[in-house]
């Protein structure tokens, strides 16, 4: 399998992500650049574990460009798409963490289309 190179748009990437499922998980001022740890929810955490996740599988991101967008270590972002993952037996969950894929699966490729 090719390794993905880093993209200049990988950042505007990110940040729709993190965007998108805040307004799919209610938390319509989630952003990507939260670097107060203690002050975050566990809604927040697990928010943004869904948008690494997303980064990393609908963008193909590679797990040191997905640390390095959201400012956290590849281990930290290796089990939040663990964390994910798990999560994904949960049908309620699995619903909404598959609207978002699509949103940003379509996006993708309308973004690709008008390059």
């Amino acid at each position: 399998m090719a390794v993905r190179k880093q993209h200049p748009d990988d950042p505007g990437f990110a940040r729709l992500t993190v965007s998108a499922v805040g307004l799919e998980f209610g938390l319509p001022h989630l952003t990507l650049d939260n670097h107060c740890r203690k002050g975050a929810t566990k809604q927040e955490v697990f928010a943004r574990q869904i948008s690494a996740y997303l980064c990393q599988t609908v963008f193909d991101m590679s797990i040191p460009r997905v640390a390095e967008l959201f400012t956290r270590d590849r281990t930290t972002i290796i089990h939040a798409l663990n964390v994910v993952e798990e999560g994904r037996e949960d049908p309620v969950f699995n619903r909404k963490l598959m609207r978002a894929e699509t949103f940003l699966s379509e996006s993708l490729q309308t973004f690709r289309g008008a390059a």
